[in-house]
């Protein structure tokens, strides 16, 4: 069965999912890990964040759909969704 990768697999956290059915909603401990890589905690992940996180910037530009220069937790389920994962 195909693993399918959303929201903070697109940090390289490694949060995976089965199943396509499950590609709708964030995985159990998606938000401990979001959390993780918001050193600041005030959740949203910043380009240092994300660049901290061993991400490159054009993956953040990609993700950052209103470009106000920080990543939500949705604009990463988005972003998952529109890569089809």
């Amino acid at each position: 069965m195909k693993t399918f990768m959303i929201g903070l697999a697109m940090l390289g956290l490694g949060v995976t999912v089965p199943g396509a059915a499950m590609a709708q909603s964030a995985p159990a401990g998606a938000a401990e890990k979001f959390k993780a890589v918001d050193t600041n905690g005030d959740g949203t992940l910043s380009r240092e964040e994300w660049k901290a996180a061993g991400r490159r910037d054009r993956g953040f530009n990609y993700v950052d759909a209103d470009k106000d220069g920080k990543i939500t937790p949705a604009e990463l389920q988005t972003a998952a969704a529109k890569r089809g994962m």
